[in-house]
């Protein structure tokens, strides 16, 4: 079910059954020169899109702005910072709440949001409900290590190839071309580096450290999107069978 297409009177018989909100959250952002800006609200709308046929589980409308203001550099890419998206969130959840809704999850998109979303679902978990978060990238990493990968390479690029190939432009694609800080600092991540076989948190600008873009180990020309489809498969099934479980979790009354 869709909250967005359903009436009032619709939404208020849905949320005296206990029902789990499906929360897809991205952002706008640069993802290399051959990736689409949307790619991190997209990908999770894809997601619910393929979960919404579950049992007594409401898609609430996908929010598609997020925390990004190392990506500033690029053109199109849109922060609204951590409080602004913990705000939307918040008044998300807690409108829901009033309604009779105890049961969220969130389809994460960007790793950026990971601070805003925590501190909303604490919120919902002290008001005696529930809210679990989905970074569907590391999800489907962890389930198979084929599906490794950084920010705008093979991975993100083959799934945008399998949701909406128009979009993707791999004849843009340029070398990654990391900068490494210094001899001995190696770019590790855009917001990492590795010294002496540690990883260092070093925030800087993407720009400065990933100039194309896109950060990972492999390479977006490599991209293909029955890759990508055989990775947004995995996590459809995933996600199913967790909003199963989700029903099972008990919360006071």
């Amino acid at each position: 079910m869709y909250l967005a297409k359903m009436t009032t009177a619709q939404a208020k018989e849905a949320f005296e059954k206990d029902p789990i909100i499906v929360i897809p959250v991205g952002s706008t952002e640069q993802h290399g020169t051959q990736g689409a800006l949307g790619t991190d609200f997209m990908v999770p709308s894809y997601l619910a899109d393929h979960v919404e046929d579950v049992d007594n589980v409401i898609v609430a409308p996908t929010v598609p702005y997020g925390v990004c203001p190392y990506h500033l550099s690029f053109e199109g890419s849109i922060n609204i910072g951590y409080e602004g998206l913990y705000m939307v969130l918040h008044g998300i959840m807690d409108s829901l709440m009033q309604h009779g809704a105890k049961r969220f999850v969130v389809l994460n998109g960007h790793g950026g949001n990971t601070p805003s979303i925590d501190r909303a679902a604490l919120e919902v978990y002290h008001k005696g409900g529930v809210c679990a978060s989905v970074d569907w990238w590391s999800l489907v990493a962890q389930l198979d290590k084929k599906f490794e990968g950084g920010h705008g390479d093979v991975l993100e690029t083959s799934a945008m190839m399998a949701i909406a190939p128009q979009s993707v432009h791999l004849e843009l694609s340029k070398p990654i071309n990391a900068q490494d800080p210094s001899e001995n600092m190696k770019a590790a991540y855009i917001q990492a580096v590795n010294f002496k076989g540690g990883i260092v948190r070093l925030v800087r600008d993407t720009k400065e450290i990933a100039p194309s873009g896109w950060f990972g180990p492999f390479d977006p020309k490599d991209s293909s999107a029955e890759l990508g489809q055989e990775a947004l498969d995995l996590a459809v099934s995933y996600i199913r069978d967790f909003l199963e479980e989700m029903k099972q979790i008990e919360l006071s009354s």
